[in-house]
């Protein structure tokens, strides 16, 4: 059951990440500023930066539907993409939970490649302005991918320095002590009841 809950939740978030991207990229396609978007049945004619033109399919319910799929398949986890050699490492005293990392390495590759390229992505209008309907959803996605990677973590670090009164100095102590591969990571440190100070490698 708990197994079963599980997936039905990985699930749904899912979902809503498609519909998301489905309806998102509809209404940038068909509401332009200052232009007459895309209609259902036009042709979907992309312009490359050589000034050359390839036609991406028909703009309709269907293509919508296959690129929002494709977004989600590259951009949100899923452990069925995990490849044989991370699997294997589950056999290894050194290779818990080795999954989620992994996933998380390949999404967000691919969620910063998806930006710049949404970014640079311009179509040929029928009235034939060339416009650049995912620019904004581009920059979107690169601020989100910001803060994720960097403010949040930063702001975690503060806050549980604030919460167990660690000074600056006694952080920059324990970058003197912890192992070489988290000497640049973001330390959150912890203070127990002792007052002995241990920490939590936010980056790993």
């Amino acid at each position: 059951f708990a197994q079963d809950a599980y997936t039905a939740e990985d699930d749904f978030w899912k979902i809503f990440s498609w519909l998301g991207e489905k309806t998102r990229m509809s209404r940038y396609l068909k509401e332009i500023p200052n232009e007459k978007g895309l209609a259902f049945g036009d042709d979907v004619i992309e312009v490359l930066e050589d000034g050359t033109t390839r036609k991406l399919g028909v703009f309709n319910e269907e293509w919508l539907e296959k690129r929002a799929a494709d977004l989600v398949k590259n951009n949100v986890p899923n452990y069925a993409y995990v490849s044989d050699f991370v699997k294997g490492l589950r056999k290894y005293p050194v290779g818990n939970f080795v999954s989620f990392p992994a996933e998380i390495m390949r999404t967000s590759t691919n969620i910063v490649e998806t930006a710049l390229n949404e970014i640079k992505f311009s179509i040929k209008l029928p009235s034939g302005a060339i416009v650049q309907p995912f620019k904004t959803i581009g920059k979107q996605r690169l601020r989100g991918m910001a803060l994720t990677t960097a403010v949040v973590p930063a702001s975690i670090a503060t806050g549980a320095a604030m919460l167990y009164d660690v000074s600056k100095d006694e952080i920059e102590a324990l970058r003197r002590y912890v192992p070489k591969w988290s000497k640049n990571s973001t330390l959150v440190p912890i203070r127990n009841k002792d007052g002995k100070l241990s920490y939590v490698d936010f980056s790993r």
